[in-house]
């Protein structure tokens, strides 16, 4: 089972049952691949532009280190150590800015999928009250009751009421 993160956004006019929860974030924790593969453009993608730029410049120098004659080894174990530390602990990351920026931390759910942990917090949510259908209009209740024959000029091919 993972764990999912529920997060809601910041200075929202409605609470509880009015909120909408069109942009409720569902985010899942733990390690995350494309974190490991590509960890500074990662963090760029997902707005954290400051440690963005510190895995960028670290994923530098272990560059540079490798370069380095005697030094390779631990240019290239800086590099999988930054790149590993962002997939283990990115989206923790994540999560921990949008709530620095005042999003709320609802709950945290364990599920299979991103679809069951959906439909759980989804499902728990106070369901709106049932509004009764309303009833028959004013209107409906004052009509004039149809005139017995044709009242009219003729108006097409037929005559009606026996004119």
């Amino acid at each position: 089972m993972r764990s999912y993160l529920v997060l809601t956004p910041p200075n929202d006019p409605r609470s509880g049952s009015d909120r909408d929860h069109q942009s409720t974030l569902v985010l899942r924790d733990g390690f995350s691949w494309l974190a490991l593969l590509f960890p500074w453009i990662w963090l760029f993608w997902h707005g954290l532009w400051i440690a963005g730029i510190v895995i960028l410049l670290a994923q530098i120098g272990s560059g540079i280190l490798m370069q380095v004659p005697g030094f390779w080894t631990a240019g290239l174990l800086l590099g999988f150590a930054t790149s590993l530390l962002t997939a283990l602990e990115g989206r923790h990351y994540r999560s921990e800015a949008l709530i620095r920026r005042g999003w709320t931390l609802e709950t945290v759910i364990a599920a299979q999928n991103l679809r069951t942990a959906e439909e759980i917090y989804f499902s728990r949510l106070p369901q709106p009250e049932q509004q009764p259908m309303p009833v028959s209009a004013e209107w409906a209740k004052q009509a004039k009751p149809p005139a017995a024959g044709w009242q009219a000029p003729h108006m097409g091919l037929f005559e009606h009421g026996g004119r």
